[in-house]
């Protein structure tokens, strides 16, 4: 499964909670492997996020600070995770090395990340979230139809 995510949209973390811990089961049994690419199109904010994502992918954390973020998001477009904020999450998930507080505050992976979005644009046109399936899009109301996206994981 490829995912396309912002951390800052309000419907991906509407996704996660209702399928997260269903694709969280079925990838520790081995009958899922998922590929997140987080997007950034939602302002300032998801950049810096995503810039914390990547830190996190390099010390194995990525899908705990993923997780993180959609828990502790703040409303869209209200200025939300700051600099600050993303290293105390990031803290709170285990990324407590200097390594990943300078990354974040250097915006490190800021000029990747934008790269990312901008091929994530032409792969994800219709925003967020997606995902497709076996190389096939999910329709989108399969997405926060919890029955329906087991059904399809099933398939």
């Amino acid at each position: 499964m490829v995912l396309f995510e912002d951390p800052q949209c309000p419907y991906c973390r509407q996704f996660e909670d209702l399928n997260g811990p269903l694709i969280a089961a079925a990838v520790r049994t081995g009958d899922l492997a998922v590929e997140y690419r987080m997007r950034c199109f939602l302002g300032p904010e998801s950049v810096r996020a995503d810039n914390a994502l990547v830190l996190a992918a390099e010390a194995g954390r990525f899908d705990e600070l993923r997780r993180a973020l959609f828990a502790a998001q703040p409303p869209e477009g209200t200025g939300g995770f700051t600099t600050e904020e993303l290293v105390r999450v990031g803290a709170h998930v285990g990324l407590t090395g200097s390594d990943f507080a300078s990354g974040v505050r250097e915006a490190r992976y800021e000029t990747w990340v934008l790269g990312r979005e901008s091929l994530y644009q032409t792969e994800d046109p219709q925003g967020t979230p997606a995902a497709w399936l076996n190389g096939r899009l999910v329709d989108s109301r399969v997405l926060l139809d919890g029955p329906a996206f087991e059904s399809q994981l099933r398939r």
